[in-house]
């Protein structure tokens, strides 16, 4: 097994706390626990965690409340690829073992929320002023609303909203959209939900313009860095005689495509396109042209939803999402038939798209086939994977563009009332897939809800 991350305290009794919630907390995660060797000073502890970060990874620095000045002092000067997270008690072994799980959950968080305001715009990292009624929590998400997502918020408020403006992804549906360092809206939207989201915008906050270039070539240093422990985590997985991306056209499988490539060669890694039947056309147009630009022909595995679908029987629920099954089998009796000795999955599973996800080990064994399973983007936020992709000049799904926060089938019971108010009112989108009689009636039941509980 290979750690995503390690853990590192200020001294070694200490250590052997934290290592005593690992072996009770974190059981097949492989994390390694080190010592700053006592050290009390933030220069010292600077000095010997720039030694420990000299190896590419991801670390977690866990300190006590006597040590909030110099974990402030690190915070400032250590790169992405480091969080400092001060546990509430005067020292680390003072917690509990259960309390030691909750804050390295809360230390995690911090690696895909680190952001604040600096003079030419936002910055990875807590270099600038922190943003208005910021918080950092379990499942919460940082992306970057593109123009669509602007125009959504326009026609459902009447106000303007700056372009590109970054979006702070909380609890309960609450969404924060960001102009410079201040909300300049709130939306509230619903998982799988019958009601329009709610959309409130302030009108003493200017609107302003967030420059994707510039964002992306002030944080190239940082964002580096999380790419680098990524490959680096990739690399201490060992040898394997086949990699197998599954591919969906998203984001996040697309970032993952590329860092596989980027680590073992593109000739090693296998792409496996998960075709369901019901996807987007912008999704299957995306799939074409970034197989076309990066060299590579995608398998394609089929799961033939349309046909089941078109054979009578019911649209899948949030209860009973049959077609997520299919969907997995498709992609793993494929894998199972290319697969050639020992192989290497690489998924895009993050943190933050759910509880389960997130208490998952980032290698395992895969429960169906003889493969092991790792997740590289664990610790990132989907404004990483936007960033990662623009600085290797590869285009968003069309869909994100849209304003799109996830991309799945045309019929998932999963899509928000976000994306329902876009595919209804985005004229492009709407008459792309009104010629389908499974979306006809897909929408035809979401809206039916919707006027049913007006």
């Amino acid at each position: 097994m290979a750690a995503v991350f390690r853990l590192i305290v200020r001294s070694k009794r200490d250590k052997d706390a934290v290592e005593a919630m690992v072996s009770r907390f974190y059981r097949g995660w492989d994390v390694r626990v080190e010592s700053l060797g006592g050290a009390r000073s933030p220069e010292k502890m600077l000095e010997r965690l720039v030694e420990l970060g000299r190896e590419p990874g991801f670390y977690i620095v866990l300190l006590g409340r006597e040590d909030s000045e110099a974990a402030r002092f690190l915070e400032r000067r250590l790169p992405a690829n480091f969080v400092v997270h001060v546990v509430p008690r005067a020292r680390v072994r003072n917690a509990r073992l259960e309390q030691l799980m909750a804050e390295t959950l809360a230390a995690r968080a911090k690696f895909r929320l680190a952001l604040t305001w600096c003079s030419w715009g936002y910055c990875l990292g807590w270099r600038g002023e922190t943003l208005e009624d910021y918080s950092v929590g379990p499942g919460f998400d940082l992306f970057i609303g593109m123009e669509g997502f602007t125009r959504a918020i326009e026609r459902l408020s009447g106000a303007r909203i700056g372009r590109n403006p970054v979006v702070l992804k909380a609890s309960n549906g609450l969404h924060l959209v960001y102009s410079g360092r201040r909300v300049k809206a709130r939306i509230t939207i619903g998982e799988g939900s019958r009601f329009r989201p709610e959309v409130s915008v302030r009108g003493d906050v200017e609107p302003l313009d967030n420059d994707l270039k510039l964002m992306l070539a002030h944080n190239k240093t940082m964002l580096e860095a999380l790419v680098e422990a990524s490959k680096a985590f990739l690399k201490t997985l060992g040898d394997y005689d086949t990699i197998v991306v599954p591919w969906s056209g998203g984001k996040d499988s697309t970032a993952v495509l590329l860092l596989a490539f980027e680590v073992y060669g593109r000739r090693k890694v296998r792409v496996v396109y998960g075709n369901t039947g019901v996807e987007f056309p912008q999704t299957e147009s995306y799939v074409e042209k970034i197989s076309s630009m990066l060299g590579f022909k995608p398998i394609e595995a089929y799961a033939g939803i349309d046909r089941i679908l078109g054979n009578g029987n019911p649209l899948p629920t949030l209860d009973n999402r049959w077609c997520t099954e299919r969907k997995i089998k498709a992609i793993e009796d494929k894998i199972a038939e290319i697969a050639d000795g020992r192989t290497l999955i690489l998924v895009g599973d993050r943190d933050s798209e759910s509880f389960q996800r997130e208490r998952r080990p980032p290698v395992r064994r895969s429960v169906n086939i003889d493969a092991t399973v790792a997740a590289p983007l664990r610790l990132w936020s989907s404004l990483h994977v936007e960033l990662f992709l623009l600085s290797r000049s590869i285009p968003l799904n069309p869909l994100y563009h849209k304003g799109f926060y996830r991309i799945g089938c045309y019929m998932c019971p999963a899509l928000r009332n976000w994306e329902i108010e876009i595919m209804i009112t985005d004229s492009t989108l709407y008459l792309n897939l009104v010629g389908r009689p499974i979306f006809r009636k897909f929408i035809h039941n979401r809206l039916y809800r919707r006027l049913g509980a007006s």
